[in-house]
């Protein structure tokens, strides 16, 4: 539950968890069909439950994704054995669009024999906040969840969050200047350095005292700290990247033990949850507070309208 987090802002109020509810269950998923590439809906969160609501703040929803593995270079592969065999038939090369149509119908015969790959992971609405915390490694996939909200919804405007200072500067800053760490914030062992142009490569350091001179020779060389690993004490850790999403989560052993051991599956995602996201929420509003505060990003908002790869949901 939530590795990753990626942080969003919403421009609009979310409607009860019972209308919620009712909203999901027009874009429940269902597997991919034999000719579709990929299908995205909701599904429970835990038992049989479509929105977990939880301390009147927290709606929790299950994005999953199911997609059919078909790989481009066995299509080409295809392609070529195909139009070989119909140009040695023929005596005479296949003009392109002979080969795009080939191209068309050889994907449309192998789709249904392809393997299908099913993911899925959690969307937590922070109500009062108005945040959407995403538990997605990558923007892309966390782009097509939003989507699939828009969808659900009707309409949502939402941009990634974003701070008044760079987590660069912070980071830097941490790493370089031991004094000037926050109160409660310790480093961890991973850093990644980069130099402002880029064209120096990417320094990766991990499992090393991050105090070294070796490090500090890198940042007084004039490289920035691009990502680096951070913990809030008795809280959780995780690793902070240049656009503000975090990676490796691991909350404190000592706090979850705080969670009441569950009866059964529901209760026990009831009872981790009640611990992992209102945590990872509080500790992602103070490190945005050390960040400058929250500034409305100057990229326009994004659209309404959902994306031609959500519109199959």
């Amino acid at each position: 539950m939530f590795n990753n987090t990626l942080l969003y802002r919403a421009h609009s109020s979310f409607p009860d968890p019972d209308e919620m509810t009712s909203l999901i269950q027009e874009q429940l998923f269902r597997g991919c069909a034999p000719t579709e590439a990929r299908r995205v809906g909701w599904s429970a969160v835990c038992g049989d439950v479509l929105v977990h609501s939880m301390l009147s703040q927290f709606l929790i929803l299950r994005f999953r994704r199911q997609e059919r593995l078909l790989p481009a270079a066995a299509v080409k592969e295809l392609v070529e054995e195909r139009a070989a065999e119909m140009e040695k038939a023929s005596g005479s090369p296949l003009r392109r669009a002979e080969k795009q149509l080939l191209k068309e119908q050889v994907y449309e015969e192998e789709l249904p024999k392809a393997l299908k790959r099913t993911g899925d992971f959690l969307v937590a609405i922070d109500t009062r906040r108005n945040w959407i915390l995403i538990d997605a490694a990558s923007r892309k996939k966390a782009e097509e969840a939003l989507d699939l909200l828009r969808i659900t919804l009707g309409s949502l405007k939402v941009t990634p969050l974003a701070t008044r200072d760079r987590p660069t500067a912070l980071m830097t800053t941490w790493l370089s200047k031991p004094d000037e760490r926050a109160e409660g914030w310790t480093i961890g062992e991973f850093c990644q350095l980069e130099s402002p142009s880029g064209s120096e490569g990417v320094i990766r350091a991990a499992e090393v005292d991050l105090d070294s001179d070796e490090i500090l020779q890198h940042l007084e060389g004039g490289r920035i700290c691009s990502a680096l690993a951070i913990a809030r004490t008795d809280q959780l850790a995780l690793q902070l990247q240049d656009d503000l999403a975090f990676k490796k989560i691991k909350f404190d052993d000592a706090l979850l033990e705080q969670a009441d051991t569950g009866e059964d599956e529901a209760s026990q995602f009831d009872a981790d949850a009640h611990i992992r996201i209102p945590t990872l929420a509080a500790v992602a509003e103070e490190l945005i507070t050390l960040l400058g505060g929250e500034v409305s990003p100057v990229r326009e908002e994004t659209a309404d309208s959902p994306t031609e790869a959500t519109q199959a949901a």
